[in-house]
């Protein structure tokens, strides 16, 4: 009579596990394996080449498939060690990152990856709060317009603006008389 309360799942059965796996031809687990390697390569390059220690960033690769034959790549970055000026520069580094990415391998489009930034625990936040809801009003600190340097540029930083010509030299003042001889120039023997 109460048959259906025998018809339970045992609970021995585990569920299927949720990782994603890609479905594309070229989605082999070793094609996974490259890109994933790949983005860690670049992002270690891109460090490299901006001055930014290494240990202060890290990243997560993972690869979802969301139908057959289509796929997504997110690009999880870890703040490993907290730096506000590594902060203002995020979208600009994650630009840097897509240029380098796009660099190494033209064949793939990278604007479609998917990048969120998150932070460790121990990353050393200094703000534990957050700050009043008044200050979110008042005026913004004024924002200095940087052009960045061309990644095929060699220099690290930008050139300097040109020199203005200099004001022409003003007349030297007049000379007092003294006391003493001019120089005579002797002719050499």
């Amino acid at each position: 009579m109460f048959d259906f309360l025998k018809s339970r799942r045992p609970k021995d059965q585990s569920t299927p596990s949720a990782a994603p796996v890609s479905i594309t031809p070229n989605g082999t687990p070793q094609h996974s394996d490259v890109r994933r390697e790949l983005i860690r390569v670049v992002l270690k390059d891109t460090l490299r080449l901006h001055g930014i220690p290494l240990g202060w960033l890290a990243c997560e690769v993972i690869i979802i498939a969301r139908s057959p034959g289509e796929e997504e790549l997110h690009v999880q970055l870890v703040l490993m060690k907290w730096n506000e000026q590594l902060l203002r520069y995020a979208a600009a580094l994650q630009q840097q990152l897509l240029l380098g990415l796009d660099r190494f391998d033209p064949s793939v489009d990278h604007s479609k990856y998917i990048f969120s930034w998150r932070f460790a625990p121990d990353c050393g936040c200094p703000f534990a709060f957050m700050p009043d809801p008044k200050s979110w009003h008042q005026n913004a600190l004024p924002q200095v317009e940087e052009e960045p340097v061309s990644v095929l540029d060699r220099r690290r930083t930008k050139r300097p603006p040109k020199a203005t010509p200099l004001d022409p030299i003003p007349p030297a003042p007049a000379i007092e008389p003294s006391n003493f001889a001019p120089t005579q120039m002797t002719p050499l023997r």
